[in-house]
């Protein structure tokens, strides 16, 4: 089957061509066989014109900036030496030798805008390359890969699929020395006999890892004709079966350990599409269909944001990967010329032209200078193969929107779909309700030749809604470790926690085992279909806990226990989203609010409301967690209900004009029973919610006239009648609601963050009963509450950036009525300029104002602790906050360093929050042998400076002013470093703190601005 139809990849025609782009002339006919090996000469970016890509090539054009420092890493012996793609891993890994692929490709690619092609000294360092690669390859047939892995199915498997292209270029330019390609074939033929009959491949730790084999057998594909071989094609096709068999699972995902969405999208789904055997291409489609149709269920599209949740918590192997903005299926969204339902989910025609048209009307400098330095540190070959392989599908806007009309969650009818996986044992569930559509997992966590694999997360997954999204989004392992073994709140997984002997234990974790039933009979899930309602119970080996979900009309939940327990509900919101507790009062979503004797939650977005309703709960908490969702575009705010004993909560979505209905069986105002029934007006409101006697009034005729009206109109639709009507209204008028008995005063305007407030609220009518007035705000550390009139202490959060802030305090009166009075503060700088301070003492007050972007961050004993010493470049940032000249000091603390290169600093003048320090701003670090750098994104190190080493905890504290940046270590009055920096990066930008390779734990962060001229920066 053709992948391109006819009319589709299209592609920007290059009209315009580069003179004076050839470094050299045409290559001898011999290349260099000894000596030192030639330098590659660096690219003349003012030779380029960008017009000259065509829409898929403008994505190596960093890889064109960065040729030539690749080209000049192969050393002498042949080896790749520049650590740019498979890092740390030495000369016994066939993978660092991928970027052969890279040489080859820029070596032959007669492209207007390439001034490499047929360079002499590229060609030399490539053929040293391919001798070096070939050089690595066993007897057997099969490559190594670093960490022992003498034989590779990942080496092995990748090196046919990458080499198979590799060959097609070479073939077609026909200048490399033709025995090397000779060689390289014969080499591709002994890696594809090991390839199909190696129990590496095909045994146990093959299937747990299909996206790998999936590669060796694209290679091959596209080697049958050149390997001729007609024994090997006969054994190709065994296996293929033997890979439809293995590798994708009856639910529908391919099997990476189990489902793991990152490389079923990303690996799998683009190596399939460059199956290169027509007579075997029909196995391909059918898989991916296959995948897809599981993938519909797994991939939820949000309408506001135009791009897909992902269920994240059924990720075996990917932490965190919750949000797609576009979700490419197949190499250059090549599936989608194929399978309809691809098309949902990439970038349309339409959107790609304009974003290509501007790549290339931009220029080099704004469109490719900033991504150099980010693709050095990733050359990853696979996107050289995408470009060779020149086809392209992109649906237009129509055909998307169409596609995305198929998906049955957002489109289709009522369903219940249950999925099982033979290999594993996992289960699956997955259901659509007219007032919700939900996912569920069950299974047992992974063991592979790596270890416990233990990132997913079972039982509840989500809750769907195709108009809002989702909302409700379980988390798999925000970082490496049991909940058992880390702070309670690092869990972000939909389930009930439990305080055992050992530490903080979560169903979701502990692999609950699940039981079908339908009217409380068992019953085999297949057989459920439609709306029937479905009850999971479920609950993991040695718990206390036990639990109910029932998939009906609305989304059920019994928790049963022999002690307390909590539910965790972790709920993705919308900053615009109106939160409030059903019979209590509205919380600010990103803020952290308590709540007792208060019957639910309620969410409503434009109208549309979740609502969440309980029995038994002693008590609620919503806090925000700085775990980052949908990019950035939603917040996670998480729902802890505590109890003892049972707990039944149930959720469904509806349009409601009331969000969070009172459904009191009568009408209350004032504290006194009117005695009315609570009628339904039609539109999801009661009388009660009609009346809102509830709320702050300006004035006491205000409601009464406000009764009056609402009463009579109640009364024409013939919800109540005449004659409670005038009950409503006389109890209206015998009420204290809206009358202004209270005043509250504070003993200053102007705070530092930090400071204590004095409130005073006094005046007639306050209640004796605990906690009747209560003064709270969102730059408050917590709410105060007294019993009757009463000065209240609060305390301004120390993280609170400067700016307004009103306080509210809150009166419940004797009658049972509320007023609420407001008290205006502003946060200033203190008298040093800081802007900024966080001690770190309070895990509340840091969840508030930090974003965890990446990395494992949380606040342990007193200090901000980053503990992933994996990768470099985990940051959190200061939300909200701006600065362009002043400082920013914070005493740092190395805990464990996995190499001596090891750092930890702050960035600043980040142009967005959450970019890495090779996209913007200046990174400024410490390393534990005192040398302090100064990073400039899209340039790299632009000064150092050296000094004692580190032995515990120290300050470090860099100044800004301008173009002059400088570096204070510990009590130092002399920078350790300084530089002025001839082209400044200017503006103000957010603020970062980074580790890389390192757990690093921060204390005492100050940030301050700039004072006035000719005065120092202060510090303290």
């Amino acid at each position: 089957m053709s992948l391109t139809p006819p009319g589709a990849g299209r592609r920007i025609i290059a009209v315009a061509v580069s003179a004076a782009l050839a470094l050299t002339a045409t290559p001898p006919a011999t290349a260099q066989t000894s000596g030192p090996l030639p330098k590659v000469a660096a690219l003349d970016a003012g030779t380029i014109d960008l017009g000259d890509f065509t829409g898929l090539e403008q994505q190596i054009a960093p890889y064109l900036a960065n040729l030539a420092r690749l080209a000049n890493s192969v050393d002498d012996d042949g080896f790749i030496t520049c650590g740019c793609w498979r890092p740390g891993q030495g000369p016994n890994d066939a993978r660092v030798m991928e970027n052969v692929l890279t040489l080859a490709y820029f070596y032959t690619a007669d492209r207007p805008w390439n001034p490499y092609h047929r360079d002499r000294s590229l060609r030399a360092r490539l053929e040293a390359a391919l001798r070096f690669m070939l050089g690595t390859q066993n007897a057997d047939g099969s490559f190594p890969q670093g960490g022992g892995d003498l034989h590779s199915r990942a080496a092995t498997g990748f090196a046919l699929e990458l080499y198979a292209f590799m060959l097609e270029m070479l073939d077609a330019d026909g200048t490399v020395e033709a025995s090397l390609v000779a060689s390289l074939t014969e080499a591709m033929r002994a890696a594809a006999r090991w390839f199909l009959e190696d129990e590496e491949v095909w045994g146990p730790r093959g299937s747990q890892f299909a996206n790998q084999v999936a590669g060796g057998l694209v290679g091959i594909s596209r080697l049958l004709v050149r390997l001729d071989d007609a024994a090997l094609r006969v054994r190709f096709q065994q296996r293929l079966a033997d890979h439809e068999r293995i590798a994708q699972s009856e639910a529908g995902f391919y099997r990476d350990g189990t489902v793991a969405h990152r490389y079923s999208l990303e690996v799998h789904s683009e190596d399939l599409v460059g199956w290169g055997d027509p007579a075997t291409r029909a196995t391909i489609d059918r898989m991916q269909a296959r995948y897809l149709d599981w993938a519909q269920y797994n991939l939820l599209y949000d309408e506001r944001l135009d791009g897909y949740a992902i269920n994240t918590a059924a990720d075996s192997r990917h932490r965190g990967w919750n949000h797609a903005d576009e979700l490419p299926i197949g190499s250059n969204d090549l599936w989608g010329s194929v399978i309809p339902q691809a098309r949902a989910y990439a970038a349309t025609r339409e959107e790609l032209q304009e974003r290509r048209a501007a790549f290339a009307q931009a220029g080099w400098a704004a469109s490719v200078q900033s991504l150099i330095a980010p693709t050095w540190a990733y050359l990853d070959p696979s996107v050289i193969r995408d470009v060779a392989l020149k086809q392209e599908y992109h649906p237009t806007a129509a055909e998307r929107r169409e596609a995305i009309g198929t998906l049955r969650p957002y489109a289709g009818a009522p369903y219940t779909e249950y999925r099982a996986d033979s290999v594993t044992g996992q289960r699956f569930v997955f259901a659509k309700r007219p007032s919700y559509v939900a996912g569920m997992g069950f299974g047992k966590h992974v063991d592979t030749q790596y270890g416990f694999w233990d990132n997913q997360r079972f039982g509840l997954g989500y809750l769907y809604d195709p108009r809002l999204g989702v909302v409700i989004q379980s988390q798999n392992a925000p970082s490496p470790g049991a909940p058992r073994t880390r702070p309670a709140d690092a869990e972000l997984s939909w389930g009930t926690g439990w305080v055992a002997a050992d530490g903080v234990h979560v169903d979701a974790y502990d692999q609950p085992v699940p039981t079908f039933f339908r009217d409380g009979t068992p019953v085999d899930p297949a057989t459920v279909s439609g709306s029937d309602a479905l009850e999971i119970r479920y609950a993991a080996a040695g718990s206390p806990v036990t639990k109910s979900v029932t998939l009906g009309d609305r989304l059920k939940v019994r928790v049963e226990s022999s002690g307390e327990f909590f539910e965790r509900v972790p709920l993705v919101l919308d900053p615009d989203d109106t939160v409030q507790w059903i019979g209590g009062g509205e919380v600010e979503v990103g803020s952290r609010a308590t709540a007792e004797n208060v019957s639910g939650v309620v969410v409503n977005r434009d109208g549309r409301s979740v609502e969440i309703r309980w029995t038994g709960a002693g008590g609620a908490a919503l806090w925000p967690s700085a775990f980052p969702v949908a990019g950035g575009d939603r917040r996670l705010q998480v729902l802890d209900v505590r109890a003892t004993g049972r707990l039944e909560y149930d959720i469904r979505v509806l349009d409601d004009a009331c969000a969070g209905s009172d459904e009191s069986a009568t009408v209350r105002i004032g504290g006194r029973d009117t005695g009315v029934a609570n009628a339904d007006d039609g539109t999801g409101c009661t009388v009660a919610d009609l009346l809102r006697a509830g709320e702050q009034w300006d004035g006491h005729a205000a409601f009464v006239r406000h009764v009056t009206r609402t009463s009579a109109a109640l009364a024409r639709q013939r919800v109540v009648t005449r004659r409670d009507a005038a009950r409503l209204v006389a109890a209206a008028a015998r009420s204290d609601v809206g009358r202004d008995l209270v005043t509250a005063t504070a003993d200053r305007t102007d705070v530092v963050a930090g400071q204590e407030v004095a409130v005073r609220v006094a005046g007639r009518g306050i209640g004796r009963g605990i906690g009747e007035v209560t003064v709270s705000g969102r730059c408050l550390s917590g709410d105060a509450t007294a019993s009757g009139p009463a000065e209240l202490k609060v305390t301004v959060r120390e993280t609170s950036l400067p700016g307004a802030c009103r306080l509210s305090a809150e009166t419940l009166r004797a009658d049972g009525t509320a007023e609420i009075d407001t008290v205006d503060l502003r946060v200033v700088p203190d008298a040093q300029g800081v802007v900024f301070r966080d001690s770190f003492s309070s895990v509340a007050a840091t969840s508030e104002a930090w974003t965890a972007v990446d990395g494992s961050w949380a606040v342990v004993d007193g200090t901000y602790r980053q503990r992933d010493t994996t990768r470099t470049g985990w940051k959190s940032v200061v939300d909200d906050l701006l600065i362009t000249d002043g400082f920013v000091e914070t005493e740092l603390d190395f805990r464990t360093l996995a190499t001596s290169t090891a750092f930890a600093g702050v960035q600043v003048r980040t142009a967005r929050p959450g970019d890495a320090y090779t996209q913007s701003g200046y990174l400024v670090y410490l390393r534990p042998d005192g040398s302090v750098d100064v990073h400039r994104a899209g340039v790299g190190v632009i000064a150092t400076g050296a000094g004692a080493a580190v032995t515990g905890p120290v300050k470090l504290r860099v100044e800004m002013r301008g173009a002059e940046i400088r570096a204070f270590v510990g009590a130092e009055t002399t920078p350790r470093v300084s530089v002025t920096d001839p082209e400044p990066i200017t503006g103000p930008g957010s603020v970062h703190l980074i580790t890389g390779r390192a757990a690093v734990d921060f204390d005492d962060l100050r940030v301050g601005t700039a004072p006035a001229a000719g005065t120092a920066l202060g510090s303290g």
